[in-house]
């Protein structure tokens, strides 16, 4: 038995409202934000404080896979993916943290409002650097219109192929099995590959599937799609795809 340990790794630095994030947020007179963060810059009281000091309404929430508020996963990238829409009611996205991967998945959470003017920008202030930089709707167009183009592949193919990791907090057997059986009901052949990593570059190998589903990290179905032919979808567009397909259209 491997007893498994969790040690919380915050970042000791303070952080605080620079004037650079303060003049862009005036500059751009944003009076609302939805505010996120990487789980090593979640303890941001203090920096609450200020913005609201700036009467800057700041909308919290929590993703349903994360164990606090503000923390976002890589994997949150649909719309339900936290408890209350705070995207929908705020102004902008501020992000508190580094790197690309978790804000992406900020973007992506509001795919269905890609061509509207409901789509919110996403800043990204990193505490360890003060720098800010900004995400917008183009970072991820390219991945909605080869995730349009694989649902209609999947819409019209009969033999499809079902991705499952072994790998804990990302396997879906049983859900597998269930898409298998309405796969089955609807005049198509499924099949179940189990595997522990799941390398999308070895799905060539089967010429015989004309289309995938995802059931592991859904970042498969949207980041890596654009670097292979082979047409994914994640599990949640593969219950309903004609559905999906028209939220996106």
């Amino acid at each position: 038995m491997v007893n498994l340990l969790l040690i919380d790794a915050k970042w000791e630095g303070e952080i605080k409202v620079t004037d650079k994030l303060k003049n862009y947020l005036k500059e751009k007179n944003i009076k609302s934000i939805a505010l996120f963060a990487s789980v090593q810059f979640t303890d941001l009281k203090n920096f609450i404080k200020e913005l609201e000091k700036n009467k800057i309404k700041v909308n919290i929430t929590k993703a349903k896979r994360t164990n606090e508020n503000i923390q976002v996963l890589g994997c949150d990238c649909y719309e339900d993916s936290f408890k209350e829409n705070i995207i929908k009611n705020s102004e902008l996205i501020l992000y508190v943290g580094d790197g690309l991967f978790h804000p992406k998945a900020l973007l992506l959470a509001q795919k269905k409002e890609i061509k509207t003017n409901n789509f919110k920008p996403v800043v990204i202030f990193n505490p360890a650097t003060n720098q800010i930089n900004i995400l917008e709707k183009k970072e991820i167009e390219k991945q909605i219109q080869r995730y349009k183009r694989n649902l209609r592949f999947f819409i019209n193919s009969k033999t499809i192929g079902i991705l499952v990791t072994i790998k804990p907090g990302q396997q879906y057997f049983n859900v597998a099995k269930n898409l298998k059986e309405k796969l089955k009901e609807q005049g198509k052949k499924a099949y179940i590959f189990i595997d522990d990593i799941i390398n999308i570059n070895q799905l060539e190998n089967y010429p015989f599937i004309q289309s995938w589903v995802n059931t592991a990290c859904p970042r498969i179905g949207t980041d890596d799609i654009v670097n292979v032919e082979q047409p994914i979808i994640n599990i949640k567009e593969a219950v309903n795809p004609i559905k999906a397909l028209e939220e996106l259209e």
